[in-house]
């Protein structure tokens, strides 16, 4: 199952955002992954909830998948060499 990410990734969403993510942890299956279609614009304050994210579910023993990735996404991504470990189409 796929969870909607419902805007930016930056610094002026933080907040929103993270407590989207911390009640998507507690809901998600070991197989759900989140949808980024929604995704314009990340900054280096998303990137560090995705990484924190990322680390709570190896915690839990599970790995952070991300779907339909948008063109914008990918390449902050990439730039930040995460697109292998947290990006997949």
């Amino acid at each position: 199952m796929s969870w909607p990410i419902d805007g930016d990734l930056t610094i002026r969403h933080a907040t929103r955002r993270r407590e989207q993510l911390l009640a998507w942890l507690a809901e998600a299956g070991p197989d759900d992954a989140l949808d980024m279609a929604r995704v314009a614009a990340c900054d280096s304050s998303g990137l560090q909830l995705l990484l924190a994210l990322r680390l709570s579910r190896a915690g839990q023993g599970r790995g952070l998948a991300l779907c339909n990735v948008t063109p914008a996404l990918a390449e902050v991504l990439q730039r930040c060499g995460l697109d292998n470990p947290l990006a997949h189409a």
